[in-house]
């Protein structure tokens, strides 16, 4: 449940905030967060094999906590911000490079017109694969393994975006500049989406390029220009649902080029229980080698109200040749330490507020 801020405010606060805005205008504050913890054990997490057991941020989505603010202006146009945190409960630690808010910081407008935001955010394009991967690219990054790194980073700054929804399709675009002297594009991202809902069916594509990257999945590559499409929708059927997608990616320069695809489905038994099951499978030529990863992930989930819930989960992933050796790389984000496989076991608690 989510938590006005009316009574924390200082005297100070309220006529700083009175100088600031006219009296007749109507807004609010409001404080909303998630905290997910697990328990979790891993093989092979050595160049000796050896298995680890931890606890960690969780599976299902990042901890965080919040504030989102709008003002009424008038005539159906309404001024909005986000400010977002994300941490590591199990030891108290900001995340996204220790940023204070790493997760989202933007301003906006909203109305008839659509939603134009400035600032840290989400783009388009990872909006649109979360909207057909199962575990909307989840949190723990051997699940939702080929998140960020087909993305240019799901989150960038300096970002302005723009979301406008039309009777049953809902357009999106965005602009991330680069802020190189002497250069618009170095280092800059664009890109655009498109997504078409109509009762129990969703599809939805995007299409972006990230200029001059020099990483991909934590390992340190060539300037080059990443290019990433993807197409993908679910079907929802009483209380299954189907996901399906395709994502392509090539970093031009590095000689990276993917090809991914991902299948889901989620079973709702009551409100309380439900069955999430995933399979993504990953092709990956690079240097004259090529190689496929597989992950495949069941999750068990028992919600005790809308607010908490907790959830068992299992996953298995392997890796071959062009995988195995990128895997291998001692900077990789999930290194495997030359190994082809790893199995993961865990249990987890969320509540969001």
């Amino acid at each position: 449940m989510k938590r006005a801020l009316a009574p924390f405010v200082t005297t100070a606060a309220l006529a700083a905030i009175g100088a600031a805005a006219p009296a007749q205008a109507q807004s609010n504050v409001t404080l909303y967060g998630i905290v997910d913890t697990t328990i979790r054990y891993t093989t092979n997490e050595s160049a000796a094999g050896n298995g680890k057991v931890q606890m960690t941020d969780g599976v299902l989505t990042g901890s965080r906590w919040g504030l989102y603010g709008v003002e009424d202006l008038g005539r159906g146009y309404q001024a909005l911000f986000v400010l977002e945190s994300g941490f590591s409960p199990d030891a108290g630690q900001s995340l996204q490079g220790n940023r204070l808010f790493g997760r989202k910081a933007y301003v906006g407008m909203q109305g008839d017109f659509g939603t134009i935001t400035l600032g840290r955010q989400f783009t388009v394009i990872h909006e649109v694969i979360a909207s057909y991967d199962a575990m909307a690219l989840a949190n723990l990054a051997i699940v939702g393994f080929q998140g960020g790194n087909y993305t240019g980073g799901v989150r960038q700054d300096n970002m302005v975006k723009y979301a406008g929804k039309f009777g049953g399709f809902t357009i999106a675009a965005q602009h991330a500049f680069g802020e190189q002297p002497g250069s618009v594009a170095r280092s800059s991202s664009t890109g655009g989406s498109l997504t078409y809902a109509t009762g129990p069916f969703m599809m939805a594509g995007g299409y972006q390029i990230m200029k001059d990257t020099t990483s991909y999945y934590g390992v340190t590559v060539p300037n080059s220009d990443q290019k990433v499409w993807t197409l993908g929708g679910t079907y929802t059927a009483g209380p299954a649902t189907i996901y399906l997608g395709y994502t392509n990616s090539n970093v031009d320069n590095a000689g990276y080029k993917n090809q991914a695809g991902y299948l889901g489905a989620k079973y709702q038994f009551d409100p309380a229980w439900s069955l999430l099951a995933i399979g993504t499978y990953d092709h990956l030529k690079h240097a004259g080698d090529s190689g496929n990863r597989f992950t495949g992930a069941l999750m068990l989930d028992y919600a005790f109200s809308k607010r908490t819930d907790v959830y068992l989960e299992a996953d298995y992933t392997t890796l071959t040749d062009a995988w195995r050796t990128l895997g291998a790389q001692p900077t990789f984000q999930t290194p495997f330490y030359g190994h082809g496989s790893r199995v993961g076991v865990m249990a987890g608690l969320r509540h969001k507020f």
